[in-house]
């Protein structure tokens, strides 16, 4: 079928359009503990100028067999850092709200000495993720509804792993100052998933459910032998069949 220019436009119509990469911010949830700059949470979105959403990649595993191609498996989920770029203000409020939260990870600073506390942690101690850390939203917006409709990506207990370097230069007049910044976080989470609810395994939750229902299906097959070698009439040995049988599917229905 040849391509029709019509058929792509009309199609891409129906869904809004193509999708505009200048449609974006970045939030935090809250400044992490210690940083005492004037960025607020509501100002921080202001500042992000480039962002990329973490793709999903899979730990992969190789089986090879005699006489047959090799074959991959899915084993894990590897976490991709998230880089940013952030436009530097002049009153070098952006430069020291990430010097500031570096500091809150590591405390890099020895400006009052060896042994200099800064917020508790003395030179290069770590501090507490829960303290360091924050969630991080980022929003892209549809192109028809700005404000209003966006796919959302969230980062959970997220902090800089990486506080670039800041290029200055003589010849660069027209450019606008920039950091890059990258962020690790524990957990990431798409709008476009589906959520999860609670499965059908409900006797205990996990592991210690499923072996009480496999304790419980030993139980009747055992019973089941135990009342006698052999069945006293069809319709007794019809009996004990369907008492195993129910409680197989009993648990083939909680996993």
């Amino acid at each position: 079928m040849p391509f029709n220019i019509s058929d792509f436009k009309s199609t891409f119509d129906r869904f809004g359009g193509p999708a505009r990469t200048n449609l974006f911010e970045v939030r935090i949830n809250r400044l992490p503990r210690g940083v005492s700059a004037l960025v607020s949470p509501r100002d921080f979105r202001f500042f992000c100028s480039q962002i990329s959403v973490p793709g999903i990649n899979f730990e992969q595993a190789t089986q090879i067999h005699v006489g047959q191609r090799q074959k991959v498996y899915p084993m894990g989920i590897t976490t991709e850092p998230v880089s940013g770029l952030f436009l530097c203000d002049s009153s070098h409020q952006i430069i020291s709200f990430f010097h500031q939260w570096a500091q809150q990870i590591i405390n890099y600073g020895t400006a009052g000495g060896n042994f200099s506390e800064v917020d508790g942690k003395l030179p290069y101690e770590v501090g507490y993720k829960d303290e360091y850390s924050t969630d991080i939203t980022i929003h892209h917006y549809t192109t028809d509804s700005f404000e209003s409709r966006y796919y959302e990506t969230k980062l959970e207990k997220a902090f800089p792993i990486a506080v670039g370097d800041v290029q200055l230069a003589w010849s660069e007049n027209d450019s606008f100052l920039q950091m890059p910044i990258s962020f690790s976080y524990d957990r990431i989470s798409y709008s476009g998933e589906k959520v999860g609810g609670r499965g059908r395994l409900n006797r205990g939750d996990g592991l210690l459910g499923l072996i009480g229902a496999v304790a419980g299906f030993t139980d009747v097959v055992r019973q089941t032998i135990n009342q006698g070698n052999s069945p006293t009439s069809i319709q007794d040995a019809v009996n004990r069949l369907n008492r195993v049988r129910n409680s197989f599917d009993n648990i083939s229905d909680r996993i």
